[in-house]
Formats: structure tokens, C-alpha cells, sequence
């Protein structure tokens, strides 16, 4: 996990944001422990809630089946009208992952609009690499963010898309059969990645006078 792990953090088994007020009107039972929250922010943006609350015999409870607690409280917090969280490095992840899961409209379009940002943004370093690169790229990937994989795979830096794993992003660089981020990409997506990256050699290689080519030839080809 990228940022700050909640589950490090000491928190109250249930946060008082989610305990039961004059504005809850449905409990969400996630890892045996309640969560307070309005249906409407729930069922606006996602027909899945919207019919599993339909489909329930107490309108007011709903049990939700492997869905990690602390995620879900990252999601619920960029719905819940006192916190209204923006979407980060470090919970969306997270936030998207239940938000495909349960299809939240409202939330995924903010994870992808945050991620084609994150793809647009000229990086800082010097040499313009961008080691999250991957990591936005899985996410998008794996949540069906079609754009936003577009933007990504299209882009540029594509290249220059390196994660070392560590707390400096810059001590070393780790190629794309190594990077865990790329590893986690489907198929298609990948096929397009190293497309890109075999066009783009190709083009170095023609833009070498051929004079520089010859040069370099084994003395047992001249």
C-alpha cells in the first residue's frame, strides 16, 4: 500500500463519523462491526447498492461480504457530506477497488479523473521519470477505467515508467519485468505497453545515421 496505512493507526473500532445519528438511515455490517451511513450518497451513485438494499429483508441493515473494514471506511469517507475525502495516492486503491466492486459511478469518475491527472502531470525529477507510473496504470486497469488506461498507455512517458520500490524513488530503477505494478496489468494492457515501447526503439534505432550502424557491425559481417 502507497501512504499511510490505517490499519497503523490507532483508531476507535468504529470511528465516531459512522456512529448512528439523525442523518443514518441504514447500517452497513463489514467484518462483524457496524457502520452508520445514509442510504441516498449509497444508492445515487450505484445501482448494485441500490438493489442489494431492495433485495434486502431489513431495509435498514446490510451486510457487505468480504470487503475489508479500514477500506471501506476510506470509501465511505469520500461519500459521508462531513469529510467528503479527496482521492489520494494513498487510498485509492482502496477506494477504487470497492467502488468497481459495488459500481459507484460518482466515485470511480473521481479515482479516474485523479488518475488521468496523475498522467498529465509533468514529473518532477530531472530526467522526467515517473515511478508511479504502474502503480496508476494497475488501478486503472484493474477497476475497467478504459480512459483513463487510454491516457496512460498512450503516453509518452510510457518509457520512462520506473518504481524502485523504495523511499527513494531515484536510487535505482527496476525494469517492467520486475515491477510488481506491471506484473498485476492484464494482458491487453501490457500488449500495448511493450508495443509502444518496441515502436519507440525502433524509431531510436532508424533515427541512427547509418554510417554509426556500420561502424558497430562485427568484422566478420563487413
Amino acid at each position: 500500500m502507497f501512504g499511510m496505512d490505517l490499519k497503523e493507526i490507532e483508531l476507535d473500532p468504529i470511528p465516531a463519523l459512522f456512529q448512528k445519528s439523525e442523518l443514518t438511515d441504514i447500517i452497513l455490517i463489514v467484518e462483524g462491526k457496524e457502520l452508520h451511513f445514509a442510504k441516498y450518497p449509497l444508492i445515487a451513485g450505484s445501482t448494485v447498492f441500490a438493489n442489494m438494499i431492495k433485495d434486502s429483508k431489513d431495509k435498514s441493515r446490510l451486510v457487505l461480504h468480504d470487503v475489508p473494514f479500514y477500506d471501506m471506511i476510506m470509501f465511505l469517507e469520500c461519500l459521508h457530506p462531513e469529510t467528503l475525502q479527496i482521492i489520494t495516492d494513498a487510498n485509492l486503491e482502496q477506494v477504487a477497488r470497492i467502488a468497481h466492486r459495488f459500481k459507484h459511478k460518482g466515485i470511480l469518475y473521481r479515482c479516474e479523473e485523479y488518475i488521468i491527472e496523475k498522467f498529465n502531470q509533468v514529473p518532477e525529477s530531472k530526467d522526467r521519470m515517473y515511478p508511479k507510473f504502474f502503480f496508476h496504470l494497475k488501478v486503472a486497469d484493474k477497476c475497467e477505467m478504459e480512459k483513463a488506461v487510454q491516457v496512460g498507455v498512450s503516453s509518452e512517458r510510457v518509457e520512462k515508467a520506473y518504481y524502485s520500490g523504495s523511499n527513494d524513488y531515484y536510487s535505482k530503477t527496476k525494469g517492467y519485468e520486475d515491477n510488481d505494478d506491471f506484473k498485476k496489468l492484464t494482458a491487453d494492457t501490457k500488449i500495448q505497453i511493450l508495443s509502444r515501447r518496441l515502436r519507440s526503439t525502433e524509431k531510436g534505432i532508424r533515427s541512427i545515421p547509418s554510417k554509426a550502424l556500420s561502424s558497430t557491425e562485427p568484422s566478420l559481417w563487413r
